[in-house]
This record gives structure tokens, C-alpha cells and sequence, in this order.
């Protein structure tokens, strides 16, 4: 019986050294957002070069065996190119080979290639949709 007293002593003690018989918080209380770990982010992608930068309208380049144009592009921070979708203008491109930290390709449908103008060329990164731009693809009158 008196080593369970002494023990039930020292629990005490131990209480109110360490704790305190205080209801307030301790000042190193860590809260959740303290102790949640950071979410990796999506690295940096980067556009080193692409092309062509130009056509006449009506023009092929780079021609495909369905008769598609295609572009090309040097980049890093693709790592995965399931994550990644090139655009033209307002429309997705297909035909696209991407490999990871190095470069890639998309088709280029010939009617996006008709009327002369400038036009955006972008990537979109998913699933959080960030716009990448490539730069501006030019298609001169004939």
C-alpha cells in the first residue's frame, strides 16, 4: 500500500512540474495548421524554345501523315505527360508526344491554319489548370 502512495505522489508531482494545475493553454501548444505537413508543389515548368513560330496561310509545316502541321517545344518540368494538355488559340491540340523534363509536340489541325492571325500557344498543367505560355504562333496572309 505505500508504493502505490508514493507512486500516486510522484504521478502528482510530475503533473504539476511539468503542466501545471493551470486551465490555461501553454504558449507551445502547436495547432493544426502549425503541424501539418506542406503539400509538395508542381515544379516550375519551363519553355526553353519552340517552333515554328510562323506559317502562310493555308501552308502546311511539319507535316504530319494525316496532313496536320506540328510544333514542337523544349521545356522542363513536365515530369509526367498525363499532367499536361497543349492549346492553340481556344482549341486543345491532339496528337501530342510529351517527354518528361525534355521537350514535346502537338498537332496542329489545317484549319486552325486558314485565317491569318496571331494566336496564343499554352499549356495547361492539371489538375490545378495553370496556363504555361509557349508564345505566339503568327499565320501571315498569302
Amino acid at each position: 500500500m505505500k508504493n502505490l502512495n508514493i507512486g500516486a505522489i510522484t504521478a502528482l508531482a510530475l503533473v504539476i512540474i511539468l503542466g501545471g494545475c493551470s486551465d490555461q493553454k501553454s504558449e507551445k501548444t502547436v495547432t493544426a495548421s502549425q503541424a501539418s505537413v506542406p503539400q509538395p508543389s508542381m515544379p516550375s515548368v519551363q519553355i526553353l524554345k519552340w517552333g515554328p513560330q510562323s506559317t502562310v496561310a493555308g501552308t502546311t509545316f511539319s507535316a504530319q501523315p494525316n496532313g496536320n502541321s506540328a510544333i514542337w517545344f523544349e521545356q522542363r518540368g513536365i515530369g509526367n505527360a498525363g499532367m499536361v494538355e497543349v492549346w492553340f488559340a481556344d482549341k486543345k491540340l491532339e496528337g501530342m508526344a510529351i517527354t518528361p523534363d525534355s521537350g514535346g509536340s502537338a498537332e496542329v489541325p489545317a484549319e486552325l491554319l486558314k485565317t491569318p492571325g496571331k494566336f496564343p500557344v499554352y499549356l495547361i498543367l492539371k489538375p490545378e489548370g495553370k496556363r504555361v505560355e509557349i508564345g505566339i504562333f503568327e499565320v501571315t496572309a498569302s
